[in-house]
């Protein structure tokens, strides 16, 4: 009972703004889709002419359903038109070819008025029912009630007209059965367009809410685009960078931080999770990286110490995998803080690729202190440098493995002959898209080419 409460409240209630401006662009649409499909259904009428008694009145039934055939075909030629010419032209001459169905079968009985005809009659006029519930196909939500009163105003008239000798054989609910037919054909379909129409202004809801969302991802990649280095030139370094975000954003970023001397710094994170609010944390530990304290940024340790207390202090929900990296030009030194992220991987000139073991923890949790142990490394002209995050050795190969630290140094020791970082970052890619058969990162991805000049 509440749920049929809620139903005639539904009937009855003003549309809101949206289910009013969703309706009308989608009426017309579904007006013709009506049309259409009446049109078709309509010829399965002439299947009365093979049943008793049709079959004896060939002649005299044919008129009224070629009568409704032209109706129909007239509904189709004009389905292109304007909502409020298609919405008369529904009711005028769909109901006219409604009309002629029931007279057609009605004609039967009052040219063969036996009790037999009149229950057969009976059972062909609710097949009505089905032209009622067709209504539903459409919006308005008055469509489907005023066929059913139209079609219980035609059965009335039909009682009226039915031979006296009938009449005295038959109860009058035997007579008046359609009717009941029609009216509950009548409220089932309108409740069928209720919630027609309800699902529909849900959808547009939520199809507006994804446009917004998706115009908002946009807006956010544009300015976590404009976040990161563009032909930034770093004296003594040259450096190329790929990420991938199948969330359009995502929590993997870097940042180099230029100092004193010609020295500089680079720092890259992963922000754990996906989407907008892991490229915020992204960004405001790029903020932190920017305004902390001079003398941390020549420490990696202190650094990254200063990061995982503002972690836990601001952003307690939240943790990051980090590396920094400080290069000293005048000392020809890397001094290297790892918290909790993939090891940094070094090719000296005319060798391997190799990973440099660090010791550190994840940033966020204030597991220890110093959150990492930094190490330090010679470097000289030439050699190069290759940070990632974690997305590029976790994906998923063609074997079902993931690529892993192994595949990403044979790939990279394959390679290591060539010039140009720009030339290494492409055959790295189509590496691991042919040989490893990885055709997109599922996760976050990215990676950091250095080459000392």
């Amino acid at each position: 009972m509440p749920k049929l409460r809620e139903l005639i409240l539904d009937f009855f209630r003003s549309e809101t703004k949206i289910e009013s401006e969703v309706v009308a662009i989608l009426k017309e649409s579904y007006d013709r889709e009506y049309i259409s499909y009446s049109f078709i259904l309509h010829f399965f009428f002439y299947f009365l002419l093979l049943l008793p008694p049709y079959f004896h009145l060939i002649p005299e039934v044919l008129p009224f359903l070629l009568g409704i055939t032209v109706a129909r075909l007239l509904l189709l030629i004009q389905r292109k038109r304007k909502d409020k010419y298609l919405k008369n032209l529904i009711f005028g001459i769909g109901m006219m070819a409604d009309g002629l169905f029931y007279v057609s079968i009605g004609y039967a009985l009052i040219k063969l008025p036996t009790l037999e005809n009149f229950y057969l009659s009976n059972a062909y006029l609710m097949v009505s029912s089905i032209l009622i519930l067709l209504y539903s196909m459409r919006l308005n939500k008055l469509s489907c009630l005023i066929g059913a009163i139209y079609f219980s105003l035609f059965h009335l008239t039909y009682i009226g007209f039915m031979p006296e000798t009938l009449i005295s054989e038959t109860s009058f609910f035997a007579r008046a059965f359609p009717i009941l037919t029609f009216i509950g054909s009548g409220f089932i379909g309108s409740i069928f367009i209720i919630n027609k129409r309800k699902n529909i202004s849900s959808l547009y809801r939520l199809s507006e809410e994804r446009r917004f969302m998706q115009q908002e991802l946009e807006l956010a990649k544009k300015v976590q685009d404009a976040l990161f280095p563009k032909d930034l030139v770093i004296p003594g370094l040259r450096y190329k960078y790929y990420r991938e975000n199948p969330n359009m954003i995502g929590g993997d970023f870097f940042d180099f931080v230029q100092l004193r001397e010609g020295n500089v710094g680079v720092f890259l994170t992963d922000v754990a999770g996906h989407g907008i609010s892991s490229a915020l944390v992204a960004s405001i530990l790029k903020v932190l990286v920017s305004t902390i304290n001079y003398r941390n940024k020549l420490s990696p340790s202190k650094l990254l110490d200063f990061l995982d207390e503002r972690l836990v202090k601001d952003l307690n929900k939240y943790h990051a995998s980090a590396i920094y990296l400080f290069f000293d030009f005048q000392e020809l030194k890397l001094r290297i803080g790892n918290a909790g992220h993939p090891y940094l991987i070094h090719c000296p000139r005319g060798d391997s690729y190799y990973e440099i073991e660090t010791d550190g923890a994840i940033l966020g949790f204030n597991i220890r202190h110093p959150i990492a142990v930094e190490k330090t490394v010679s470097f000289g002209s030439g050699d190069r440098f290759f940070v990632y995050t974690d997305g590029l050795i976790e994906s998923i190969t063609s074997s079902g493995m993931e690529l892993g630290t192994e595949g990403l140094l044979q790939i990279l020791n394959k390679h290591k002959e060539i010039r140009k970082i720009e030339e290494l970052e492409a055959a790295i890619l189509a590496d691991i898209k042919s040989d490893f058969g990885i055709d997109a990162f599922l996760d976050d991805t990215m990676f950091l080419i250095l080459e000392i000049e």
